[in-house]
Parts: structure tokens; C-alpha cells; sequence
């Protein structure tokens, strides 16, 4: 899996151009620098819980949204990640699961 502040700085900047916002402006409603900012965006700097709450307010989603990037990681990595889930499902869970992806391949 990619890095986390490298995911979690992705997601900062998709959202805060789906708002129109500069880094700049961003900074300004969170209140800090725009270089912080970017340099969240770059993944070199993680936030705090207090700016990742304030960031959520400001981009209009909940803290937990800042959180699903998922989507951002290469198909190799979710493929490998999937087998890793896979794993943990017991045997019910399994055929339920894999129902789901028979489905998808079938369309």
C-alpha cells in the first residue's frame, strides 16, 4: 500500500478542488500556512487530528471521508489487499463474497 500521508494528501487535494478552493484558501479557512498545506498535498507532512477535523469542516465531509482512498492505489495493490480480506472471511462470508465478484465478471 502506498503511504498514508501520500493517500491522505491526495484525498486533501481531489477535495479542495471539487470545493474550488486555491491552497490558499484552504489554508486560510484551516487556519494555517499555504505551505503547510502543501506540503500535506505532497504527503510530506501529516496533519494533526485538530487540522484533519478542521480540513473535514472546510471540504465539507466527515473525518472519516479524508480516510477513503482506496480508489488511488494501483490494481496491484488492491488486488493484493482484496486477497488479504479474503482471508479473513470465514467460510459464509466467503461464498457471500464470492457471489458479489461472480456478479460483477457475469455483466
Amino acid at each position: 500500500m502506498e503511504n498514508i500521508k501520500i493517500l491522505f494528501g491526495k484525498k486533501i487535494k481531489e477535495l479542495r478542488k471539487k470545493r474550488n478552493y486555491t491552497q490558499a484558501q484552504l489554508a486560510e479557512i484551516v487556519n494555517v500556512d499555504d505551505k503547510h498545506i502543501s506540503c500535506i498535498e505532497s504527503g510530506k507532512n501529516f496533519p494533526s487530528a485538530d487540522l484533519i477535523y478542521r480540513l473535514s469542516c472546510a471540504l465539507g465531509v466527515e473525518v472519516k471521508d479524508l480516510f477513503e482512498f482506496y480508489y488511488h492505489q494501483t490494481p496491484q495493490n488492491l488486488k493484493n489487499e482484496t486477497k488479504l480480506l479474503l482471508d479473513k472471511l470465514n467460510n459464509e462470508e466467503l461464498i457471500l463474497a464470492y457471489k458479489y465478484i461472480r456478479t460483477f465478471l457475469l455483466k
